[in-house]
């Protein structure tokens, strides 16, 4: 039997990302999941699977010792889905939760950030596709021919904040003259509905990088609601994403512009990755 640790209540966490992997996972593998929530549901478990070892409820579930100590002497397989930035972090407690979750003996872990994945010797990068079976609910209405941010970004100058850079680029980017920029620090406060909502609204959306060098959810959901994303990359973004061959990128706010070509809009799913990378190999 395979378990799950997977928070993904769009009420609770206010996005689909947990929601799509719980969703493409049990396509892909053709099964239901048990839900765990502690030790006592490893009973009859062979396969565990932790999307997003950083989420907090999470945290309190796999980190406990008693949780890793019953994994360990029934060698219970643990895959997990990270969705962060592990190693040189704007958040040092996640290389504490890396130390802790290695010493979990049957583990396959699949990270997001690049230059993590080369640290931990994978070619293998997480990517945060949409299900073929998710649904996004939002109201329809006309775009307006300008360019949105949504998410987060820092409100005041500090470096050591977890989006400054995002804020500095933001800043550097509202500088341009007849650039139509419109940025909405969101605090998470929407509703999924309600963000989704904002985000179609617009022909074009603003997708700088934030915490890690990955392509967050932004990207896929904006194509799925119909926008044209404007995305920023590194040279190692691109070699790992071949899609964004079709799209519009920048890498400061020097080389940034509105894109005038054609926009091949292309289906980029979870389960198709999963086929990908040969996720049941690796099990």
């Amino acid at each position: 039997m395979t378990g799950i640790v997977c928070n993904d209540s769009l009420e609770v966490v206010g996005h689909s990302l947990f929601r799509n992997f719980r969703l493409g996972l049990q396509n892909y593998l053709s099964e239901t999941f048990k839900d765990v929530g502690g030790v006592n549901d490893l009973e009859d478990i062979n396969l565990l699977v932790i999307v997003d070892e950083h989420f907090s409820p999470n945290v309190n579930i796999w980190k406990d010792s008693k949780f890793i100590d019953k994994l360990n002497r029934d060698n219970i397989k643990v895959l997990v889905f990270n969705f962060e930035k592990i190693f040189n972090s704007k958040f040092p407690w996640n290389e504490d939760h890396q130390k802790v979750l290695n010493t979990i003996s049957n583990l396959v872990q699949i990270v997001s950030d690049i230059s993590d994945a080369k640290i931990l010797g994978t070619e293998i990068i997480n990517k945060q596709y949409l299900s073929r079976d998710t649904k996004l609910e939002y109201d329809v209405q006309e775009k307006q021919d300008r360019v949105l941010f949504i998410g987060q970004s820092e409100k005041i100058q500090n470096s050591s904040y977890a989006y400054y850079e995002r804020y500095l680029l933001l800043n550097n980017i509202s500088n341009i003259a007849d650039f139509p920029l419109d940025i909405d620090i969101t605090g998470r406060q929407y509703t999924y509905k309600e963000y989704l909502t904002k985000l179609a609204s617009y022909k074009y959306i603003l997708n700088p990088l934030g915490t890690g060098e990955f392509i967050n959810l932004r990207y896929y959901e904006a194509l799925k609601v119909g926008c044209i994303p404007i995305q920023q990359v590194t040279d190692d973004i691109l070699l790992n994403y071949s899609e964004l061959k079709y799209g519009h990128t920048f890498r400061t706010a020097e080389d940034i512009s509105i894109p005038t070509k054609e926009f091949e809009v292309l289906d980029f799913y979870l389960e198709d990755y999963f086929e990908e990378i040969n996720l049941k190999n690796l099990l």
